[in-house]
Order: structure tokens, then sequence, then C-alpha cells
């Protein structure tokens, strides 16, 4: 049996209610595949921009942020 296939013997037996939670998971899923290719480029610039020389940096290098 495919996945789709099991996945509609699923579906059947779901009401509308899990059915509405499982359009939504569906399209959170969908919305990602069309991200990656940017997720990726992204990951390959910031490799670019930092690499292996770079110093580590430890709390106390953090400055607190100015109060308005």
């Amino acid at each position: 049996m495919s996945i789709r296939q099991s996945l509609n013997s699923v579906l059947d037996r779901l009401p509308e209610e899990r059915l509405a939670e499982l359009l939504d998971f569906a399209e959170f899923l969908a919305s990602r595949e069309g991200r990656e290719p940017w997720a990726q480029a992204a990951r390959q610039r910031f490799g670019e921009a930092y690499g292996p020389d770079e110093p580590e940096y430890s709390e106390g290098d953090i400055k607190p942020a100015d109060k308005p």
C-alpha cells in the first residue's frame, strides 16, 4: 500500500474537526518546503561570512541593553 493510500485510509476514519487540524499541519509543511531554498542559501552565506577563525565569545562579552 502506498503512503497516499494509507493516508486516505486514515483520513476516511477521522472526524471533520481532526481533518481541519491535519489540513493546518499539511499547509505548514507545504510552506516549509517553499522556504527551504532560501534557508539553504542563508546558511551558505552565513558560513561564508563566518569561518573557523572566528573568536569564541562568552556571556561576559555581552553588553547589557540600554534601558529606554
